[in-house]
């Protein structure tokens, strides 16, 4: 089969013939018809999160059509449309019984970071990770439920927001536009913050309530028109930088939540006496779980969500479409494995 194969860190991906994937009694393969380009891929490529055994094949939100299915599975059968959940969870440890999947203490893989993904004709998952893709959804739409939007909703509930509250989404990017829409659905006003004047307009569209450019102080003086107090009571950090994190903490009221979506290496730039003090509540996201997953399905399927594509581009174009994902584009950048 063809796919876009890492071959070493900081290096192009190289199109070429891979073996395809060997399916268990309990695994299904999947002819990919598409796969969506994340923030992850890049910093994969760059030695600088994930470190998967090489060569690997990137591509973590990918959607597609059984083909063949193991000796054991039962509810999946040539033909069906699927999307995958990522974690290749063990179902019988501490955080799968409580469900909370993505932290299973013995994962076998995630696809796409750990195992080969979607930049590639096929992809094998375990039958019990593949959901079936609303005949209404397309794929390019479809893949992006697979990190983008259940990211987004399962973000959301970890704010524990109620409808009337106000909240500030800080990075409009491929995540912080679904999940614009996702607490909009919910009733929840919605501040968007963003250094690209092009993504705040989109923001709007998506129902932003008010939208502003990152400047420190014009928020600031914004805060006490949008909140019935000091702050808002919940800012999501799409950007996970130090300066970033140091502004959402500045505009979430005393008591508010902090929910850190997106990752860095730099250090946060808070103190934990203002942590204390100020009562606040720092809340890490990654990903969702398997209810969020079904959720993330519903409001795709019943057009709540519809996550932003900027471009779509062939397999053999990748490291084109990588190029277009580093220049920070208005949406999600997705690759086209088989258009039919």
């Amino acid at each position: 089969m063809k796919a876009a194969v890492m071959l070493d860190i900081n290096q192009p991906l190289r199109v070429c013939d891979m073996p395809l994937p060997v399916i268990a009694d309990d695994e299904v393969l999947v002819e990919t018809r598409t796969s969506g380009i994340c923030g992850t891929d890049l910093h994969i490529l760059a030695g600088a999160a994930y470190v998967p055994k090489l060569p690997h094949i990137l591509g973590h939100e990918p959607a597609g059509v059984v083909v063949r299915v193991g000796r054991a599975v039962r509810n999946l059968t040539p033909g069906t449309r699927v999307v995958p959940y990522l974690f290749f969870n063990c179902h019988d440890c501490y955080y799968c019984r409580v469900g909370r999947h993505q932290q299973c203490l013995h994962l076998g893989g995630i696809l796409g970071v750990m195992c080969h993904g979607g930049f590639a004709e096929y992809f094998k998952a375990p039958a019990g990770n593949l959901f079936r893709l609303p005949d209404n959804v397309p794929f390019d739409i479809g893949g992006l439920i697979a990190d983008a939007v259940v990211t987004a909703v399962h973000a959301a509930r970890r704010a524990g927001l109620y409808a009337g509250q106000s909240a500030i989404v800080l990075g409009a990017g491929g995540v912080g536009l679904s999940l614009i829409q996702v607490l909009v659905n919910a009733g929840v006003r919605v501040v968007a913050i963003d250094r690209v004047q092009a993504k705040l307009g989109l923001a709007r569209h998506f129902g932003a309530t008010w939208t502003y450019p990152f400047a420190v102080e014009q928020v600031d003086a914004a805060i006490h028109d949008l909140a019935d107090s000091d702050g808002v009571a919940a800012v999501f950090d799409c950007v996970g930088s130090t300066p970033s994190l140091a502004a959402a903490c500045r505009w979430v009221r005393n008591g508010g939540r902090v929910v850190v979506i997106g990752e860095s290496g730099q250090p946060p730039a808070i103190t934990s006496t203002e942590i204390a003090q100020r009562e606040l509540e720092i809340i890490g996201s990654r990903n969702g779980a398997r209810q969020d997953f079904v959720e993330a399905i519903r409001l795709v399927q019943c057009g709540a969500v519809r996550p932003p594509i900027a471009a779509r581009f062939p397999l053999e174009d990748i490291n084109a479409a990588l190029g277009l994902v580093r220049s920070d584009p208005l949406g999600r950048v997705v690759v086209v494995v088989r258009d039919d």
